[in-house]
Formats: C-alpha cells, sequence, structure tokens
C-alpha cells in the first residue's frame, strides 16, 4: 500500500475494510515502537553527554574529543527528534 492510499484510507477511517483497518493498526503500531526506541536513545545521549561533561576535562585533547563526539550524538539524536515531533503532528495531529 503507498503512502497515498493510506493518507487517504486514514481522510475517511470509517470506509476502510476490516483488513485495512488491520493493516493501519499495524502500521501506526510500528511507527510508534520506532518513535519510542528514538526517543530512548535521545535520553541516553543526552544523560551521556551530561555525565560527561560533568567528570570530563575540556583542556585534556582527548577527553575533549571524547566530549565532543558525545554532544554530536547528542545533537543528532535532538535532529530526529524534531523529525519526529513534525511527523507526530502532521500525520496523527499529536504536538506537544
Amino acid at each position: 500500500m503507498t503512502q497515498q492510499q493510506i493518507r487517504q484510507l486514514l481522510k475517511n477511517p470509517e470506509n476502510m475494510t476490516p483488513l485495512e483497518q488491520a493493516e493501519v493498526g499495524r502500521m501506526k503500531q510500528a511507527y510508534f515502537s520506532a518513535v519510542a526506541q528514538e526517543t530512548e536513545a535521545y535520553i541516553s545521549a543526552k544523560e551521556a553527554y551530561d555525565d560527561a561533561k560533568e567528570f570530563m576535562d575540556v583542556q585534556d585533547p582527548g577527553e575533549r574529543e571524547v566530549l565532543m563526539q558525545l554532544l554530536k550524538n547528542m545533537r543528532d539524536c535532538e535532529a530526529n527528534m524534531v523529525i519526529i515531533a513534525t511527523e507526530l503532528e502532521t500525520h496523527f495531529g499529536i504536538s506537544g
């Protein structure tokens, strides 16, 4: 089923067959599972960065490099969360 077909179905859910309803339900379940995994990854990355920032010496080149990598990981996860938030609002009407 294409995205356009799914969007059309979601506009008129009362017109869905039981099989289509089940397919949409499975799709939503998979999507929200991915959202939970991305959220968990962001929380872990943020905690790792915050903990390291507290104990590492930014004057030490090796430790600074580790901090910069942890910061990059956290920023990448933040970018993913922004994408997810936009998708949740666009496709499911969920906003924060």
